[in-house]
């Protein structure tokens, strides 16, 4: 596994201020004589960090060197460190040969870019790392901020404000007595699927489960957390605007960015085009989640409604008083974490029938892989550790 960290750490620039002393104040009168000194005196300084640094240019100033033993790892390119070195293949092989070659399957430093990041290839080292304090904090990826995703459960920062969230969370929209409540719902949401599903078979022989599986999860979702379902069976506007609005953002908070690693890149080039396509997002976002924010409180203003176990979540962030009584803003930026949750079902069904589908020339007699290996059931067991998904 890797886990990336960051630092608020700068370069010491100590240096410039000996200039005159060594140049002199007439040397320093020629702009272009000093731009140029200035230029290789950088360059000098970056080879010469990058040099030293075991783990590439973001372990420069002995980073690498803090605790007892030095951390192996590649240097990878100045600047650029491994960055490149993960763009092609996958990524977790290349970071396996990278382990192995460097002898520090253990632990191993290595740079993306300006980021500087570890890769641990035993499970108790990985699992001392997820435990550890020094590693509450999740680096906040600039698609994360721009899409709200700061003041989400995945992305805030653990304190006061994260664990409030979290008991928000466990309480009122993961309890096992408001799971059992919405059962009825899934029911329905099941039945539903099976109908659609025997209906296209009558009329075409064959069936795309994607597209039923889909309408599924999403009804799923809004059933529970914003209290409404989609007629699916017909065309339905707003139910594809919400699938298109969700796959944007999942792309954008999934995507490789290289602004998150080159920190002088957006000034220049945006080449995923992050911020502009955040900011045509963020607005319709905003309106929906908004819109229906609003027809919740409408519809709780002047009667004394009692909340059960099968109210939605929205309700119940509008009843909290209070510490944990949220701002608009916040409970936008939770509720589309929660949005994303339909594509997560989707994206984890894929990942196992995936899963499947390669183990089955060795296994097959094997329909279910949890079966095959007893670990694979308790693959959500980590998600109970921080940081992890957007729960």
């Amino acid at each position: 596994m890797a886990l990336v960290l960051q630092s608020s750490s700068t370069d010491s620039s100590w240096w410039v201020f000996t200039l005159p002393a060594f140049l002199g104040s007439e040397v320093l009168a020629d702009h272009s004589l000093l731009v140029v000194s200035l230029f290789i005196a950088s360059i000098s300084a970056v080879l010469i960090a990058w040099a030293l640094s075991s783990g590439g240019p973001a372990w420069a100033n002995g980073r690498s060197h803090r605790g007892a033993t030095q951390i192996p790892g590649p240097r990878g390119i100045p600047l650029f460190g491994s960055i490149f070195s993960l763009a092609r293949g996958l990524p977790h092989r290349t970071l396996a040969k990278l382990s192995k070659s460097n002898r520090a399957t253990q632990l191993m430093a290595f740079s993306i870019g300006s980021t500087p990041a570890v890769v641990s290839s035993e499970p108790g080292v990985a699992k001392e790392i997820l435990t550890h304090p020094n590693f509450t904090d999740r680096p906040l990826k600039r698609s994360a901020r721009e899409l709200m995703f700061a003041r989400a459960i995945g992305f805030a920062p653990s304190g006061t404000y994260w664990r409030m969230l979290r008991r928000i969370a466990s309480t009122h929209l993961f309890a096992p007595r408001r799971i059992a409540a919405h059962e009825p719902g899934r029911q329905f949401d099941c039945s539903t699927m099976l109908s659609g599903i025997e209906s296209e078979m009558a009329s075409t022989s064959s069936v795309k489960l994607r597209n039923h599986l889909q309408g599924a999860a999403l009804n799923n979702i809004m059933g529970s957390v914003f209290g409404k379902r989609y007629n699916l069976s017909e065309e339905n506007a707003d139910a594809e605007v919400l699938k298109k609005m969700v796959r944007e953002g999942f792309a954008l908070l999934g995507a490789f960015n290289w602004s998150d690693h080159l920190s002088w890149l957006p000034k220049m080039f945006d080449p995923s085009r992050v911020e502009k396509r955040c900011a045509d997002l963020v607005p319709r976002v905003r309106k929906l989640v908004s819109e229906i924010i609003d027809e919740h409180r409408k519809s709780l203003e002047g009667c004394e409604r009692q909340l059960g176990d099968n109210g939605d979540f929205v309700d119940v962030l509008l009843s909290l008083e209070g510490e944990e009584k949220l701002s608009e803003d916040d409970m936008v930026a939770v509720l589309w974490v929660c949005l994303l949750f339909y594509l997560s079902i989707q994206i984890m069904a894929y990942v196992d029938s995936s899963l499947s589908n390669a183990l089955y020339r060795f296994y097959p007699f094997t329909c279910n892989i949890g079966r095959l290996n007893p670990n694979l059931v308790n693959c959500q067991k980590p998600e109970t550790l921080y940081p992890s998904t957007v729960l």
